[in-house]
């Protein structure tokens, strides 16, 4: 079991199913740090409002209720959690704030994508496996756990 954890997440299906298996490696009163990264061209400071940049205002307000979905989640169990929301390439928020905590496991999710998906788009998932100071736990299952 593990006492300091880097969640990430993204609002896809795999969010329930990334909470959960981060519930189970985490130790009694372990830190779990909920992290969501969004474009550095889509974040804004503070709370925006529409009249700021309505689609950087989505995109922000998506993520914290990403976070706080995820928050919710993990309540009640025993851990202390902690919600971040970063501006950035999310391989570079990720690693970084890998980091910066002291992670001693990061959970994330897995697009699959097909050989010449990823030769376009390479996988954050992939590039965070390669690149990651320490080891990651990877949920591969593609659909939500309330859709299982």
């Amino acid at each position: 079991m593990f006492h300091t954890l880097l969640v990430a997440i993204d609002g896809g299906p795999q969010t329930r199913r990334i909470a959960e298996l981060a519930r189970q490696a985490a130790a009694p009163g372990a830190r779990v740090h909920l992290l969501c990264a969004v474009d550095a061209g889509y974040a804004l400071p503070g709370r925006p409002t529409l009249l700021d940049y309505p689609p950087a205002v989505h995109e922000c307000e998506e993520a914290r209720q990403v976070l706080d979905e995820a928050r919710a989640l993990l309540a009640g169990c025993e851990l202390e959690v902690r919600a971040e929301l970063r501006a950035g390439d999310p391989v570079q928020v990720i690693l970084g704030e890998a980091r910066r905590l002291g992670c001693e496991l990061i959970v994330i999710g897995h697009r699959h994508l097909g050989r010449l998906e990823r030769l376009l788009d390479p996988s954050v998932g992939d590039r965070v496996i390669r690149e990651a100071p320490c080891p990651v736990l990877v949920e591969v299952r593609e659909e939500d756990a309330q859709g299982s």
